[in-house]
């Protein structure tokens, strides 16, 4: 068995130098492309290697059953040859063509990045180099550049000039900006003598509704002094509803787990007289319209007197607002953000607020229940949004 390497610049010319050395009868054992080292990769061609075999004896035996085959003519070989040839020669063309648009595509994502930064530079230039430095840190924290920009610009109107170089002055006035854009903070209130508040609390799965409400309820009976019944439409997960059962039974409170219309209405109904009804929806895929629409079906059902949309911090700030939108026809009233202990950015929440122009109700920050749930405090976000490199 007699095997060789063959490299050429394209599948062609491999195959042509096979055969002129190893004969028709060599076989392709592997083939493969070799990228040349070029400036960047841009544009640099592929180099195709082919590894090929041939057994001198199989070829002594096909030349003689070629010869004892007078039915098989030279001009039926030739175009075959000429037909695998061409199929050879599509597949590396589709290849090439392949690569090249990967590589536009890395040039043209290359040129937007080069744009957004020559953008950035000139809208921050004429900017005091300590403002830039906030300007950074905000970024840095993954807030949009429109938003920080907005946000130094204000410092620099409100920044006295023999104060603008002063690092103290500007954090200063840095966080009093932030808390204007991030006051909006709206907790779960009751009117006094009301009976049988309903809090729908919805959300995409995975974002810690289950657990938000078990703090929720826990605080509302032990802190706010208030009667809590719970309702899980959460019937998807045998475990979302077992668990909000074992926290009902810690906490002392009544819950249905409901499979139906019928069962909600009842169970709605039988927590009239409590202060407080919380019910936990099924997490759903906003890309799902008939999980959405059993949704809004349990809604007009119950007819909430709130309803919240609770978002993961961990998730990117263009989808947080994306999934708000999916949810808008549920008449989101307010929203709480979740695993603030997953992160150490929180430039998300300020994008997402200032884009829905939504109150937060709360922030939870571990999985501790009741614990780790907290009314935002505009300072301390503020704060937040300020760290640098995640320290404080």
């Amino acid at each position: 068995m007699k095997i060789k390497k063959f490299v050429a610049r394209d599948f062609k010319s491999a195959i042509k130098q096979a055969q002129y050395e190893m004969g028709s009868d060599a076989i392709i054992l592997h083939t493969r492309q070799l990228k040349k080292n070029r400036f960047l990769g841009f544009l640099s061609p592929y180099h195709v290697e082919i590894t090929v075999a041939v057994d001198e004896n199989l070829k002594v035996n096909t030349d003689l059953k070629r010869e004892r085959n007078p039915g098989y003519s030279s001009t039926e070989l030739k175009d075959t040859i000429a037909l695998k040839r061409q199929e050879a020669a599509d597949m590396d063309n589709s290849a090439a063509e392949d690569q090249l648009l990967l590589e536009l595509q890395q040039m043209k994502d290359m040129m937007t990045d080069i744009k957004m930064k020559m953008h950035e530079v000139g809208a921050i230039k004429g900017i005091s180099d300590t403002a830039q430095h906030f300007y950074q840190i905000l970024v840095s924290n993954n807030v949009n550049q429109d938003i920080a920009l907005s946000i130094v610009s204000s410092i620099e109107s409100n920044l006295p000039a023999q104060k603008m170089d002063d690092a103290t002055w500007v954090r200063d006035v840095c966080i009093n900006v932030l808390q204007e854009y991030i006051s909006d903070i709206s907790p779960i209130t009751i009117t006094p003598g009301k009976k049988g508040h309903i809090v729908f609390i919805v959300g995409p799965t995975g974002v810690g509704k289950t657990t938000t409400i078990a703090k929720l309820a826990a605080n509302m009976t032990f802190l706010e002094k208030k009667t809590v019944a719970l309702v899980t439409l959460d019937t998807y997960r045998v475990s979302a509803a077992e668990q909000l059962r074992t926290f009902a039974e810690i906490i002392g409170i009544p819950i249905s787990v409901v499979f139906n219309a019928a069962d909600f209405t009842e169970a709605i109904q039988d927590y009239q007289d409590n202060d407080i009804i919380f019910v936990d929806t099924a997490g759903r895929s906003p890309r799902n319209p008939q999980q959405m629409e059993e949704l809004k079906g349990y809604m007009k059902l119950g007819q909430p007197d709130e309803t919240i949309l609770v978002l993961s911090v961990t998730t990117h700030s263009q989808d947080l607002i994306k999934i708000y939108r999916q949810f808008s026809p549920m008449n989101i009233d307010k929203v709480i953000f979740t695993k603030l202990d997953e992160t150490y950015s929180y430039g998300q929440i300020l994008n997402t607020v200032y884009e829905i122009n939504k109150p937060v109700a709360y922030l939870t920050t571990g999985q501790n229940v009741p614990d780790d749930i907290e009314v935002p405090d505009p300072l301390h976000l503020a704060s937040l949004l300020l760290r640098k490199d995640g320290l404080a």
